[in-house]
């Protein structure tokens, strides 16, 4: 498998409805660009945020989340979003996340982590090690830019 590039770089356009009244972005909008990104980098590299086998589920729900804001940005106006794992422990991984305006400006900064979880759908779930499969795929990405 050739892996992404590391960082990962998307883009995502702010559109209408991801503004408050001002047109300017809305802060729960640099949340769903988070989950957005870390999903389009699972994705590439053979894995998802969540999975099931028979009525088991695995996934990788939030634990933390927060953002910081650098400047506003505005309706229509396509953020560069740079992804990075600078931690990934047994059973968590550790995002960061910089967003940068149309002109190349840090416009907010951003980490998230997720823990590893197993159990049936819709009941109790515990934490467990993250499968050696991602463990793996993800180090080596994030050791390429080593």
């Amino acid at each position: 498998m050739q892996l992404p590039p590391c960082p990962l770089v998307v883009e995502r356009r702010i559109e209408f409805s991801q503004t408050d009244a001002a047109g300017l972005i809305h802060f729960s909008t640099y949340f769903n660009f988070m989950e957005s990104a870390e999903a389009e980098l699972l994705r590439s590299l053979g894995s998802s945020i969540i999975w099931s086998e028979g009525d088991k589920m695995m996934g990788f729900p939030r634990v933390d989340c927060q953002c910081s804001f650098r400047s506003a940005v505005r309706f229509e106006d396509v953020l560069r979003i740079e992804v990075t794992v600078p931690e990934i422990t047994e059973k968590s991984i550790h995002y960061a996340f910089r967003f940068f305006d149309p002109r190349g400006k840090l416009c907010a900064e951003g980490t998230m982590v997720t823990a590893c979880v197993w159990g049936e759908v819709g009941k109790h779930m515990q934490a467990v090690l993250i499968p050696d499969s991602i463990r793996e795929a993800l180090t080596a990405w994030k050791n390429q830019a080593d």
